[in-house]
């Protein structure tokens, strides 16, 4: 007959190698796991589809950290558009104030005017000599 010690140690070997068997599974099963990479990027807001192009990565980006979903579309639009310099200066522009009530507007303001002050030059003062 054996001890009430024996019989507990043995359960609790039993249990281990269950866990350890569990584990192991578990750990396979996470690392051979291909679901995030076969499922579709999708765009959140009231329209959702595929991202295919950086361009519409970075559109939905823009609106989602100026907190603007419902203009998504006019962001990848001017993330396709626009030059990335313009847009990055003016997201630049706009992280600067964090308590803004809508950081969109400000962007937009921003981009307006970085495309006013590149398209007109700027006019040099004559000097007149005596």
């Amino acid at each position: 007959m054996e001890s009430i010690g024996d019989i507990i140690k043995n359960l609790q070997k039993k249990a281990s190698d269950e866990n350890r068997k569990n584990t192991q599974e578990k750990d396979q099963e996470e690392l051979f796991d291909t679901s995030p990479l076969t499922s579709p990027k999708y765009i959140s807001g009231k329209k959702k589809g595929y991202v295919t192009k950086e361009y519409q990565s970075y559109g939905a980006w823009l609106a989602g950290k100026l907190d603007d979903k419902k203009r998504i579309s006019m962001y990848i639009k001017w993330a396709k558009d626009k030059p990335r310099g313009v847009l990055e200066s003016a997201y630049r522009f706009t992280s600067d104030y964090p308590h803004a009530k809508d950081k969109s507007r400000i962007f937009m303001w921003k981009v307006k005017e970085l495309e006013d002050g590149s398209k007109k030059p700027k006019k040099k003062k004559k000097t007149t000599s005596l």
